[in-house]
């Protein structure tokens, strides 16, 4: 039998070094993780880093099953002559054990993330798989939909079993490396030149004859597969670096902080009354808001990086007159799908059920029930509703009217408890801030 003969094809020992690398990358970055988790440590690294490892898993699981078919539709090269039946029987189950494992491994992981539970903290813990920052990876079974109990029996099993197959892949790995030296070095045969390119069997005395198509197969995979390994070590050199940098947010004269449910807006006490207003009107101007020049942000921290986002999609009915303050009013209607900040697992987190829960409450909405003037900047006391939950609250805010054109700037504080936002997962604040700023910028032109 020719030497060329007796190698694996080049898509075989490209997809072999490939799922090797990416193995050994995903189970240190694991150990790291879960490292990690059970000190209790909050961090953007941390975070990236199960993000990354959620989308080289699904890589290794996506590769594995290309090596499965390819394996079943082209016949590997044959046994050495010289190894014995049982020798051959444990090397012929431990390629199928490693195909086992190559599949089962990333699909334990797919099925713990799909719990939505963290198995450490055990509680819920629901994060959307974003594959390498690009889409979103569905969960399995619907089982985020599930109950706490079913979550935390699907997750706790999973994660066993992703622990149990993780050792297992390094044990089996070991004795596939021994077994390997073992051909090379004292058994002298092709076994292991059959694999690696440009290696030269023992006892071979000339080079095998140059295929062009094969080593064209064999440059443009290894190469690509180098190049994803460099990007890979890269992107664990820089966990945590690659956070969003906030963008300036309009900011007010002041600050107000959003007050529970259960309290009472206190009496309004101008710190400062103009007695030079003007007198009273019969009617407040009605106020067209300049949509392209006005924004409603939301800013905060999440795993101790900055955050700054936008609602795209809001309107409101603002009628306003300084002299007339008693009958001044806003409305505001905000449709929660369009928040976002740039961030892909943000952006796919936010219109969830224990987020926004777009599908039940598609719109938030403020309303005032008082505006009252503050020195020299003004207060609105009003009600802002999220997730059909009514939270009384005050927004300092600026105001300035030259002629039939109004710029208002205003800026208060949000408590994520009080609107329920991502409470499930994160009930003690410790992945995102606790109170979220909102900055309102508003630029309109009275109506005729």
């Amino acid at each position: 039998m020719s030497l060329a003969a007796s190698r694996y094809t080049a898509v075989a020992i490209v997809l072999h070094w490939a799922i090797a690398f990416a193995i050994v990358f995903n189970i240190v970055l694991g150990f790291w993780m879960h490292g990690a988790a059970e000190a209790g440590t909050a961090s953007a690294a941390v975070f990236e880093a199960f993000q990354l490892h959620k989308s080289v898993g699904l890589t290794v699981l996506a590769l594995s099953l290309v090596r499965l078919g390819w394996r079943l539709a082209h016949r590997p090269p044959p046994f050495p002559a010289h190894m014995p039946s049982w020798e051959k029987t444990v090397a012929l189950a431990t390629h199928w054990a490693f195909y086992a494992l190559m599949i089962g491994l990333p699909l334990s992981g797919w099925l713990y993330v799909s719990a939505g539970w963290s198995h450490e903290a055990n509680r819920a813990f629901n994060v959307p798989t974003i594959y390498f920052g690009l889409f979103q990876v569905p969960h399995l079974f619907g089982l985020a939909a599930q109950s706490a109990d079913t979550r935390a029996a699907a997750a706790g099993a999973a994660f066993t079993a992703h622990w149990l197959l993780a050792y297992g892949a390094i044990a089996l790995a070991a004795l596939h490396v021994a077994a390997a030296l073992k051909h090379q070095f004292f058994d002298r045969d092709a076994t292991l030149a059959r694999m690696v390119p440009g290696l030269k069997a023992p006892f071979a005395t000339e080079a095998p004859a140059r295929d062009q198509g094969r080593l064209i197969t064999l440059g443009a995979g290894l190469g690509l597969s180098c190049v994803a390994a460099i990007a890979l070590l890269l992107a664990v050199l820089t966990l945590g670096d690659s956070g969003v940098t906030p963008s300036p947010a309009p900011t007010s004269r002041a600050e107000a902080e959003v007050q529970s449910v259960e309290s009472q807006p206190e009496e309004a006490t101008p710190t400062q009354t103009d007695t030079s207003a003007p007198p009273v009107t019969a009617t407040p101007s009605l106020w067209r808001v300049d949509p392209r020049a006005s924004a409603i942000r939301f800013s905060g921290v999440h795993a101790g990086v900055a955050f700054t986002g936008a609602f795209s999609d809001w309107s409101a009915d603002i009628r306003f007159d300084p002299s007339n303050l008693e009958a001044s009013s806003a409305n505001v209607a905000i449709r929660t799908a369009s928040a976002a900040d740039g961030v892909p697992l943000h952006d796919q987190s936010l219109p969830g059920a224990e987020w926004f829960d777009v599908a039940n409450h598609p719109t938030a909405t403020f309303r005032t029930e008082r505006i009252v003037r503050d020195g020299d900047s003004y207060r609105a006391d009003g009600v802002l509703t999220i997730k059909g939950r009514p939270i009384n609250v005050r927004l300092p805010f600026t105001l300035a009217i030259t002629g039939d054109r109004a710029i208002m700037d205003g800026q208060m504080r949000l408590r994520r408890r009080d609107a329920d936002l991502g409470m499930e997962s994160d009930p003690n604040a410790e992945w995102v801030s606790e109170d979220i700023v909102i900055a309102v910028h508003v630029e309109a032109t009275r109506a005729p």
